[in-house]
């Protein structure tokens, strides 16, 4: 399998990322609108599968705000602010699709999996690598912004002001990133990293029937919502 679980629901990184890559084609082409909510709800039930049904829920909802936001034409009668407030949404709304299925890609990989997927397919390591410290590096780096705030609630200090955030939340953050940064790299040079040679995985690669339908699903309502609007 392509992940560290036994979860036949869970598609490999490889599906994933080309998933996410064809999703990002929406963003210079739109699809139909019925088949947006068939890509939507796919990776919705996705996350179900894979026992995150909360974010699945998350998901459906966010995306219906989005959708039944006014668009330019409904929004030209508004004033200025409001018009500018709605092209925003409008906007989120374009990219919200493949960002969906990034977060998905992020929520259900594991750095093991995803390196494996990359050298299965032969990606070089200049490629490989700096994948691989951003999946370490951003959940570190949230569980910390989580331990600041959670602190700063036992103090009793709020953050609604935007200038106490910075001294409080952001300024701590930024010192907190740097170490995060070097500890990774001190792991990564620890387990040899940087040695040409090949090294042993303890993730198995191979192709499972959820790959073929997910990869087919989402391709199926992205070309067929291009068809839709010719």
């Amino acid at each position: 399998m392509w992940t560290m679980s036994d979860n036949r629901a869970n598609p490999n990184p490889i599906t994933k990322f080309l998933v996410v890559g064809l999703l990002g084609f929406t963003v210079l082409h739109s699809i139909n609108h019925y088949l947006e909510w068939w890509v939507i709800s796919i990776i919705s039930v996705m996350y179900f599968l894979n026992g995150l049904g909360k974010e699945g829920i998350k998901n459906l909802a966010v995306f219906g705000l989005l959708f039944f936001a006014p668009g330019f034409t409904q929004a030209s009668q508004f004033p200025i602010i409001i018009k500018m407030f709605f092209a925003l949404l409008f906007v989120l709304r374009m990219f919200y699709i493949p960002f969906a299925a990034g977060k998905f890609l992020i929520k259900t990989s594991d750095v093991g999996s995803i390196i494996s997927s990359m050298d299965y397919l032969r990606i070089p390591s200049s490629v490989s690598i700096p994948v691989a410290v951003m999946f370490r590096f951003f959940p570190s780096f949230m569980e910390e912004r989580n331990h600041i705030k959670m602190a700063m609630k036992i103090r009793g200090i709020e953050t609604k002001n935007p200038i106490k955030y910075l001294e409080y939340v952001a300024v701590p953050l930024l010192i907190i990133s740097s170490n995060i940064a070097e500890d990774i790299s001190k792991a990564a040079e620890t387990k040899c990293i940087g040695n040409p040679v090949k090294k042993t995985r303890y993730v198995r690669v191979c192709v499972k029937p959820i790959d073929f339908i997910y990869a087919f699903a989402v391709s199926a309502a992205v070309v067929g919502g291009w068809l839709c609007l010719l």
